[in-house]
């Protein structure tokens, strides 16, 4: 069996003198103000010890940033509880805001055949058929029945439209910011 050489024995020292620090001075669940390695410094940073890997770390309410302890260079001496995070601002209501309503919708149906709106067609039908229509069905319906768009304008980006059947039922994000569009609360 090999002998532990110096570096490995000064790891261990290393590692058990971190422990005891943390032991003493750290508890779980406080916070404290923590300075990382490169100088940055954090304030209301949780100490944690996770059980499952045997690992302690800080870790920021709200930001989900997670600071291992090996990344601090120091932290304040005394912890304090948590304070509980600040109650969100209620939504002012501005009539140009993008939201999805159930009293203005403006819908157009738009047409698709093998001749008008070929490739939405083909995709229309295809999407049946998968859904285990046969083609020719499949077909009949998709060009006797329009597509129904949800129109949506935002101001200063521009116009684009929704599948009808997705608006309220889903998620729906804004193409031109990658925002979610809320929902009008009731």
């Amino acid at each position: 069996m090999k002998k532990n050489n110096l570096q490995q024995k000064l790891l261990r020292i290393e590692h058990e003198w971190l422990e005891l620090h943390v032991r003493a001075y750290l508890t779980d669940g406080l916070a404290y103000t923590i300075r990382l390695m490169d100088g940055t410094e954090i304030h209301e940073a949780v100490f944690h010890f996770d059980a499952v890997f045997e690992k302690h770390h800080f870790f920021k309410v709200g930001v989900n940033c997670t600071y291992p302890i090996r990344d601090v260079y120091c932290h304040s001496l005394q912890g304090h509880p948590v304070p509980p995070a600040p109650e969100p601002a209620p939504l002012k209501f501005n009539s140009d805001q993008l939201i999805i309503s159930n009293e203005v919708s403006e819908v157009i149906e738009v047409e698709t055949t093998p001749s008008i709106n070929p490739e939405m067609f083909r995709r229309r039908v295809k999407c049946l058929m998968l859904s285990g229509l046969p083609q020719e069905e499949a077909e009949k319906f998709v060009a006797g029945t329009p597509q129904k768009l949800e129109l949506f304008y935002d101001i200063s980006l521009g116009a684009f439209a929704i599948d009808a059947e997705a608006v309220g039922n889903t998620p729906l994000y804004n193409p031109y910011t990658g925002k979610e569009i809320p929902e009008e609360k009731d």
